[in-house]
């Protein structure tokens, strides 16, 4: 999208929500001159003015699928979203109600609703309430904010949909997972969260993990743990009932951790650079690697596992820093490492 898109929009935009809309926001002056908002603007830029009314109404259409009535827009702006997108927002009682990202295109990439200030359609409310069903076997006690994510790999649709610090995801409006915070870990967890800390060296500081949970659609709960420790933060995966260890994660090891530490002077030579060690180790060496640090760090056992890179983007900004492990009868195990070859985490497919 270039400068005298943005310039152009943003006026037709504000016609548009104004209620003249982008064509009564230009008038044809003497010696066909055409004006609008007091600034002249060259004629052959009146279809990039029409055309933002078809944005709203992308807009709107998209949010029909899933309020009950119809919103005023009250703000339109330009924004970034994996590129850049055009904002339409409205408030209720000074607080944001809704939002719906729009590409230049017209093609709808995100909306946001405030169940609290506007009120689902009951085909949408019939959606939710199933799968919060389905996933928690319970009903929800109402819901206080819904996300819609429309993803361009496979063309699915996202759903969040939260109850307080509960969610409730669909993909295709079929439940596939929800999940939570937690305020208390049970004991069996904690239990089992000391020993792996204890087989890394990490000592637990004094302040409690951040907690939360996640359930899988027919599978059993699985708690997420990130405890503050003398070996840095560490991110633990525990499935409930059977207490066993399914993920671990190192911070101070993380690629993640690498790439926030390039420098300011030279970030994206020092990026590459990264870049090229990581993608540049053969699997026979991370193999080799992944085995004995599975073993230490998770007391799991990968011999016997076939490795292959995680098939991943062939962009030359990709990062191919995973190595997924099978074997028959066996659940599949990624591994993750950083520009050293060093393991930093495992997690076990549940």
């Amino acid at each position: 999208m270039n400068k005298i898109y943005k310039v152009v929009s943003t006026a037709a935009l504000a016609a548009v929500l104004a209620g003249v809309g982008a064509v009564g926001a230009v008038q044809a002056g003497k010696g066909g001159k055409v004006e609008q908002a007091g600034n002249a603007v060259s004629s052959n830029k009146v279809n990039q003015l029409t055309s933002d009314q078809k944005l709203v109404d992308a807009a709107q259409a998209k949010l029909k699928e899933f309020i009950m009535t119809p919103v005023s827009f009250s703000k339109a702006e330009t924004v970034d979203y994996g590129g850049e997108v055009i904002s339409f927002s409205w408030e209720k009682k000074s607080t944001l109600a809704g939002e719906v990202l729009v590409k230049p295109d017209g093609k709808v990439v995100k909306l946001y609703v405030n169940p609290k200030l506007v009120e689902l359609n009951d085909s949408t409310k019939s959606k939710l309430n199933a799968a919060w069903k389905q996933i928690f076997n319970k009903s929800a006690d109402g819901y206080t904010r819904l996300n819609v994510h429309y993803l361009e790999e496979g063309g699915s649709t996202d759903i969040i949909a939260y109850s307080n610090n509960d969610f409730v995801n669909l993909v295709d409006g079929k439940a596939a997972r929800g999940g939570g915070e937690l305020k208390e870990v049970p004991a069996p967890i904690q239990k089992a969260a000391a020993q792996a800390l204890s087989r890394v060296g990490a000592k637990q500081g004094k302040d409690n993990p951040r907690a939360s949970f996640v359930i899988e659609l027919n599978k059993k709960k699985v708690y997420a743990l990130e405890y503050k420790t003398n070996k840095g933060n560490i991110e633990l995966e525990i499935e409930e009932s059977t207490n066993r260890l399914l993920g671990i994660k190192l911070q101070a090891l993380s690629l993640v951790k690498e790439l926030s530490e390039v420098s300011v002077e030279n970030p994206e030579k020092e990026t590459q650079a990264i870049r090229e060690k990581v993608n540049s180790f053969s699997l026979d060496k991370l193999k080799i690697a992944a085995v004995k640090q599975a073993k230490e760090i998770m007391n799991l056992d990968l011999s016997g596992y076939q490795a292959a890179r995680e098939e991943n983007s062939g962009a030359p900004s990709a990062f191919h820093d995973a190595v997924i492990f099978t074997k028959k009868g066996s659940p599949t195990v990624t591994g993750y490492f950083n520009s050293k070859g060093v393991f930093s985490g495992f997690r076990i497919e549940q």
